[in-house]
């Protein structure tokens, strides 16, 4: 469900670009660092946008280096490193563990069962650093699993769940912090999370109603197998946007309201751009090429 939260990249200017992939890399040599190498296969750009949040409204002071990696094992690439970064990091695999958990519980996969036992020990340490928020995603994400299996037909209550899990991850990162920007950090991972439910659901629709699998939309407005599949989708476009593209106000608000220093201008760069491009994209799946691109303000 993660990987919809990236840049726009025409629009950043190079020291913003190459501080922006400091902090990617640098959540994927700080999982490597304390976690091992299998561990980093797991990060996304959601991670990069979690590290650099976190550490403008906490002040973080970044350590800058040029390294290599196995990746690019010839290119030295620039890596950030502070507290923020370590946090990210720690989240993909919080989220990780549970995402595998839930295929062995639900599809008794052999490689969950496998990498379970791999990442057993890690999540337990994990679990004892992040208490609070390990019991807080657990909890959302049971009555997540229970809405779904019992194919809810309540977008916004399925959302609802997700939403929390993603409010829970920019709130309790065990730093302190005035309860105000906890407030806005609130606020940003809530809307966030409603807007990535319901992208993903969007996004999935065909595969899922070609496997019978379950999605809320085709739930929430009563897709019959006698519909051609492009004429629900016609149909419910307008819902879907204009819900996404509320989302996404809510979310330049509560970022607008926060002081990120330095990471500012790629964090609005982020909110107010790159997500609204991932809505156009992932809205134009299956529309005519001809329909003209939404406009980005300032271009």
């Amino acid at each position: 469900m993660l990987g919809y939260v990236t840049i726009e990249k025409p629009e950043l200017k190079m020291r913003e670009f190459e501080l922006y992939s400091g902090y990617y890399c640098g959540v994927c040599k700080s999982i490597s660092a304390r976690h091992g190498q299998i561990p980093r296969f797991v990060l996304s750009y959601d991670a990069a946008f979690l590290g650099m949040v976190m550490a403008g409204v906490n002040g973080d002071k970044n350590e800058v280096s040029r390294e290599h990696c196995i990746i690019h094992p010839i290119t030295e690439k620039t890596i950030v490193r502070n507290k923020s970064i370590d946090y990210a990091g720690d989240v993909m695999l919080i989220l990780a563990w549970f995402n595998l958990m839930d295929d062995v519980k639900d599809e008794g996969k052999v490689y969950a069962k496998a990498a379970t036992t791999l990442m057993r020990g890690k999540f337990e340490k994990l679990s004892k650093a992040y208490p609070e928020l390990v019991d807080k995603i657990d909890t959302h994400i049971t009555a997540l699993s229970a809405l779904e299996k019992g194919r809810c037909r309540n977008v916004d209550e399925v959302s609802e769940a997700f939403a929390k899990i993603m409010q829970a991850i920019f709130t309790l990162d065990g730093r302190e912090r005035p309860d105000d920007v906890n407030e806005k950090l609130s606020a940003l991972g809530y809307h966030m999370g409603k807007w990535i439910y319901l992208m993903d659901a969007w996004d999935d629709i065909g595969e899922d109603i070609a496997n019978k699998t379950y999605n809320p939309l085709v739930y929430r407005h009563w897709y019959k197998d006698e519909e051609e599949y492009q004429e629900f989708r016609d149909r419910i476009r307008a819902n879907v946007e204009f819900n996404l593209f509320m989302y996404l106000d809510q979310m330049g608000k509560a970022a607008d309201a926060l002081e990120t220093g330095e990471n500012s201008s790629i964090i609005d760069n982020i909110v107010h751009m790159g997500l609204l491009r991932q809505t156009e994209k992932i809205l134009r799946k299956g529309m005519p090429k001809e329909e003209p691109p939404i406009e980005i303000e300032g271009k």
